[in-house]
């Protein structure tokens, strides 16, 4: 008997692969409430290490509001910064934006995280088994599914079929997600387009324990090579270095072709492109040498019931990943568990697309010129191209967004500014700064963004300034919140987290208030939050939170009749 039928054949949603990203919506999914199947066709206890390697700070930022930054940083290596050499000389240049992280400002995550899929998926996998609700198959594949548009409740049928005993069971749910990599089949299935390019040039990746006369060998450093483009050279968890070069056409036509490409060749090769700087292999755990594909499916969703996810709605270059999915599970937990509108989960293609095309554009770019050829954007430039690789990485939007703390969404209906757009400086769509606050009587330092945990909840955070310019209108707030037609009243109140953010010390929520607080009380004694989010400490506001921490909308202190037309166009009513 298949172990599906053992467990469950009607869940809310189930996931198509057991990568990184369909284990992290495993997690995600089963933390706010939802029962998940996720289904591999591999053995992932067999599996090899290599593949994706590096987190930056934004995504470390996410993984944190989900309880899970800490087992990644005990397992992996930080780097905050690093050198680039041009002829066995440090020059500026190379990957500019992990360099001197410890200047980036409103994060606390000054570093990149570097650790192998393999370990990362473990770490992911254990989180979701100690979650009730979820059900981790492997040696299962998708053989198919239908969607019968006239079931209201379970309306997705999947096929699987275990690989042990050959079995096809059904499994019904109500939405399918397809997290299985560039080959997806639930795209294929789906007849998603999948448009893009595939580029001519190979590249080699390799982990390996080695030993180097490079200085500083333990840092995010590059190397310019006239051979071999400009190399990554990536210290990862348990001592070893993620090395990276490209393989040109002349070097594949010197191996005769890709399948003479050995790990002796590899090897080989890497100290070539490393010199004047020796290298000598200690051991080699992972090397592959593979091909660069841009592209993007034609949607993220399928009849308002299949979705796509990482790898499967898009493919790039590694190096310019920004690391996992996290932008769909809470938005498709409040759907499954009624309490969004259609139009909440609808936001998930216009939000990732955005996003997506920009790293696809910018991945264009740096993939070529470090493969040493010239982009469009920069043809009829005569410099050599190491030297527009410098310009490119050299530019501060590039490199915030890259990070992952310069993305920002676009005004929607989930993005809004309905109020005086003075009362803050940040915006509508922007991602929420992290900031110390202090508690309440041991002033221990606690961070905003560790504060609003992801939950699943919008985070209703009243920056209520200083108290006695405010006290009246935090008095008439909580006066105003409490009537029938307030949002409060209107809407479930589990999406709901709320807290509050005097810019004032004070021993008693209450007494620093006038009034009963709103949720838990932090301070901000120094003003810094409220600086930092350019709230007038004589004024206040209310600023709302999305799950995922990126600004929903602002109000001033007065504005619960604003926040009522903000959920509703969101949120379904009690």
């Amino acid at each position: 008997m298949s172990r599906f039928a053992e467990t469950q054949n009607t869940v809310d949603v189930v996931i198509v692969g057991g990568g990184p990203v369909g284990l992290l919506l495993t997690y995600q999914l089963a933390r706010f409430g939802c029962r998940v199947s996720i289904i591999e066709q591999d053995d992932k206890t067999q599996s090899s290490y290599g593949r994706a390697s590096t987190m930056w700070p934004r995504t470390i930022e996410l993984l944190d509001q989900l309880d899970l930054a800490e087992p990644l940083i005990q397992a992996g290596m930080i780097t905050r910064s690093g050198l680039h050499f041009h002829e066995g000389r440090r020059v500026k240049g190379g990957l500019m934006y992990g360099n001197r992280m410890d200047k980036l400002g409103d994060t606390f995550f000054k570093f990149a995280l570097h650790l192998r899929q393999r370990l990362t998926e473990e770490i992911f996998a254990d989180a979701a088994s100690k979650e009730i609700g979820s059900t981790h198959m492997m040696l299962h594949r998708m053989q198919g599914f239908t969607i019968d548009q006239n079931e209201d409740s379970h309306p997705v049928t999947v096929q699987i079929k275990d690989l042990n005993t050959e079995e096809v069971v059904d499994i019904k749910c109500k939405y399918l997600i397809g997290a299985d990599g560039g080959k997806s089949t639930v795209r294929k299935l789906a007849n998603i387009s999948f448009e893009g390019e595939h580029t001519q040039g190979r590249w080699i990746r390799m982990d390996a324990r080695v030993t180097t006369d490079m200085p500083n060998p333990r840092c995010l450093n590059s190397i310019d090579s006239a051979s071999h483009g400009q190399i990554l050279w990536c210290p990862i968890d348990n001592g070893l270095t993620r090395i990276g070069y490209v393989f040109s056409g002349s070097l594949i036509e010197k191996y005769g072709g890709v399948e003479g490409v050995t790990q002796e060749v590899a090897m080989v090769e890497a100290k070539q492109a490393l010199h004047p700087f020796k290298l000598e292999f200690l051991s080699v755990d992972w090397f592959t040498i593979y091909g660069i594909g841009q592209r993007i499916a034609g949607t993220f969703c399928a009849n308002d019931r299949v979705f796509l996810a990482g790898d499967a709605g898009h493919t790039h270059s590694s190096g310019s990943a920004q690391g996992l999915n996290t932008d769909l599970a809470w938005k498709l937990a409040l759907r499954v568990r009624g309490l969004a509108k259609k139009a909440l989960l609808d936001s998930y293609d216009a939000e990732r697309r955005q996003v997506v095309q920009t790293v696809i554009d910018n991945d264009k770019v740096i993939s070529t010129l470090i493969s040493g050829h010239y982009p469009p954007r920069f043809q009829g430039r005569s410099e050599p191209t190491r030297e527009l690789l410098t310009e490119w990485f050299n530019d501060l939007n590039m490199q915030h967004f890259t990070l992952g703390l310069g993305i920002s969404y676009p005004l929607s209906l989930l993005n809004v500014t309905i109020a005086d757009p003075s009362v803050a400086t940040i915006d509508p769509g922007e991602r929420g700064p992290d900031v110390y606050l202090t508690s309440l009587g041991t002033g221990d330092p606690l961070r905003l963004q560790k504060i609003l945990s992801n939950r699943a909840k919008f985070s209703i955070v009243v920056f209520s300034g200083n108290t006695e310019y405010t006290r009246l209108a935090l008095v008439d707030l909580r006066t105003t919140i409490t009537a029938l037609d307030s949002f409060v009243n209107v809407f479930p109140a589990q999406i709901f987290q709320w807290f509050t953010i005097p810019a004032t010390f004070g021993n008693g929520g209450q007494e620093i208030l006038g009034c009963h607080p709103f949720g838990k009380v932090y301070l901000d004694t120094e003003m810094k939050a409220h600086e930092m989010y350019g709230v007038d400490i004589r004024r206040g506001a209310v600023i709302v939170f999305r799950p995922d921490g990126w600004i929903g909308t602002v109000v001033p202190l007065s504005g619960v009749g604003q926040l009522n037309h903000y959920f509703d166009a969101i949120l379904n009513r009690r």
